[in-house]
């Protein structure tokens, strides 16, 4: 099955290549031999946007190469901006040590969208005859044949090889880097128009701009990839290896942020559980804090939060909600918890549960964290498998 997957990407590559070049063996226009400096000059900033590309994940780059297509094609014509865009996917495959079918297949499905963006063009502006707003057009026309065609080749590669449809896939990539290849266009669009007014000038003065633009966007994204692993990596010193839920850690930091929102917090303690550990052993009874986890993280909203408060302890902070609502909650846990099964085990898994609001009860958040342990004690206290609510607890004093 995979030899199979893999030949048909293979083939689809193949046809790829094939027809880029046959299309540019057809529509070969000849080389303006005046324009070998700009090629020059074009190769170069076309190797220093490959350096500058910012690779957010596998399947997502931030650059701004697009925005040399459209000045590429108008100075040096559709023959000489095909080998350029062929030279990128080239360089791009040295650079990275991709396989050689991989780095024909890039270079050729560059070179291929190129050619297509300057016949679309040619065509638009011999329909919409060269007036500003006709050249406009013809320029944002290319630019966008250019990011179809170029996303729609490689969608189609990623769709056999993942075996999904090729829409699928296509709007997968098209959804991840949708504004930067846009942004990317327009820019190539006010790049040319520079050059048609200014000349040659314009392209010196235009490739700078690009140049540092190019800079800040490496440099701002290079923040933002820090801040979402620094986010990441923060996130995983909160989270309990073994059950996936918060630690005493997150709660601690909740505890010390200071806060007047109405908020209600379980406390829960399995009944018993040292004695499941001396039966079933600490294996079995890791399993048991795991399928907890997963039936509370069931039984509450997506914005509450579980927390291993430690050994077979657990806190849920369920944000906005009363007293009431908590012991809802609660009742939906055991409910469900009810319904647990084990093959080494017949004895039913039970919890003894404490409840506490605020403000209903306190406005201090420790004395909150508080007063719901103690209502849990309590619950043990009545015979287990029970919850107990912090208001409930005045009547028994």
């Amino acid at each position: 099955m995979q030899r199979d997957t893999e030949r048909q990407v293979y083939y689809n590559m193949y046809a790829v290549i094939i027809v880029t070049v046959v299309l540019a063996v057809a529509l070969h226009r000849g080389f303006a031999r005046g324009n070998w400096l700009v090629v020059l000059f074009f190769a170069a900033l076309q190797v220093f946007l490959e350096e500058n590309m910012v690779s957010v994940n596998e399947r997502r780059h931030i650059s701004l190469r697009i925005a040399v297509i459209l000045p590429t094609i108008y100075l040096c014509g559709a023959t000489q901006a095909m080998l350029l865009s062929a030279f990128k996917g080239l360089y791009d495959g040295v650079k990275h040590r991709k396989p050689w079918r991989r780095t024909m297949f890039n270079s050729s499905q560059f070179a291929l969208s190129t050619l297509l963006a300057s016949l679309t063009r040619e065509y638009l502006g011999n329909v919409l005859e060269m007036t500003m707003f006709g050249t406009v057009v013809a320029l944002a026309g290319a630019t966008t044949v250019y990011i179809f065609c170029n996303t729609g080749l490689v969608s189609r590669i990623a769709a056999v090889r993942r075996r999904t449809s090729w829409w699928i896939e296509m709007r997968a990539m098209m959804g991840r880097s949708f504004y930067t290849q846009v942004s990317s266009g327009f820019l190539g669009v006010l790049f040319t128009l520079f050059i048609m007014s200014y000349g040659y000038w314009g392209l010196v003065v235009f490739s700078a701009l690009v140049v540092n633009l190019s800079l800040l966007l490496k440099a701002a994204a290079q923040v933002g990839i820090e801040r979402i692993q620094r986010k990441k990596l923060e996130e995983e010193l909160l989270v309990d290896d073994m059950t996936g839920a918060y630690n005493f850690r997150h709660l601690n930091n909740w505890l010390c942020n200071p806060s007047d929102e109405v908020m209600a917090v379980l406390f829960m303690d399995i009944d018993d559980f040292a004695v499941f550990n001396d039966t079933y052993g600490h294996a079995e009874g890791d399993q048991i804090l795991r399928r907890l986890v997963e039936i509370i993280n069931q039984s509450v909203r997506d914005d509450d939060q579980v927390i291993r408060y430690g050994g077979d302890e657990f806190v849920v902070l369920l944000k906005g909600m009363d007293a009431e609502g908590a012991q809802h909650v609660a009742g939906r846990i055991m409910d469900n918890l009810a319904l647990l099964k084990g093959s080494r085990w017949v004895e039913p898994i039970t919890v003894s549960l404490g409840i506490a609001a605020m403000p209903e009860h306190t406005d201090d958040k420790r004395q909150l964290l508080l007063m719901a342990d103690q209502a849990m004690y309590q619950a043990k206290e009545l015979g287990k498998n029970n919850t107990r609510n912090w208001s409930a607890m005045v009547d028994l004093a």
